[in-house]
């Protein structure tokens, strides 16, 4: 085919790729190993890319995170089944087509259940490790004291949930994962979002108080 044998301005050079799936392959390492920043980058570096197949066929903004979010849910519960001889991006993407035939399967439902496992072994999890915290989460401990209650009220209710147990309440995953009966791979998939989030509401309106 064409665009197969002519390089446009949007293939990234063949160094950078190879870049990108030893980067990846280390974040992978490191998120297994307990590493929440490594499962943090990992989801920043795909949302997007994971977001964008889903608007391509869903006209529902909601519907579109719900399946990211699900995607996400899924590659941190069967993370240690990954095979680095294969880029992580492809092997995500792969997992977000199958969530995205599954949700066309489920014609009567009109949103998918995030929490629900696939597989036995997804229940299984990774073991976390809450000892390091990253920048991200630092900013907003910091502001446990100030005005961040008010700003989680601006977060949907499920998201809203997960950051106060988490920052408020300082819980860890593994304790969030008992009380809500979600599996770890959600937990850490939808607190991540909703993390993601809160740093823009706080960015935004960082001098409103």
């Amino acid at each position: 085919m064409l665009y197969l044998s002519i390089r446009t301005k949007k293939s990234p050079p063949l160094g950078l790729e190879q870049n990108n799936k030893e980067r990846d392959s280390l974040l992978v390492k490191q998120a297994i190993a307990g590493s929440q920043k490594a499962y943090s980058e990992l989801m920043s570096l795909y949302w997007d890319s994971i977001e964008k197949i889903f608007s391509l066929k869903l006209l529902s903004k909601e519907d579109m995170e719900d399946l990211a979010i699900a995607t996400f849910s899924k590659a941190f519960d069967k993370l240690e089944s990954y095979n680095n001889s294969f880029a992580f991006s492809t092997w995500i993407q792969t997992i977000a087509n199958n969530t995205l035939i599954d949700f066309f399967r489920k014609k009567d439902q009109k949103t998918v259940s995030i929490d629900q496992e696939t597989e036995n072994e997804e229940s299984k999890g990774i073991d976390v490790v809450d000892s390091s915290l990253d920048p991200e989460d630092n900013l907003i401990r910091k502001q446990k004291n100030k005005h961040i209650v008010g700003m989680v009220q601006r977060l949907k209710p499920h998201y809203r949930e997960l950051i106060i147990l988490r920052y408020l309440d300082e819980m860890s995953y593994a304790e969030i994962s008992e009380k809500l009966d979600m599996p770890l791979g959600s937990v850490k998939a939808k607190l991540f979002r909703a993390r993601d989030l809160l740093l823009q509401i706080l960015k935004t309106n960082e001098n409103e108080y």
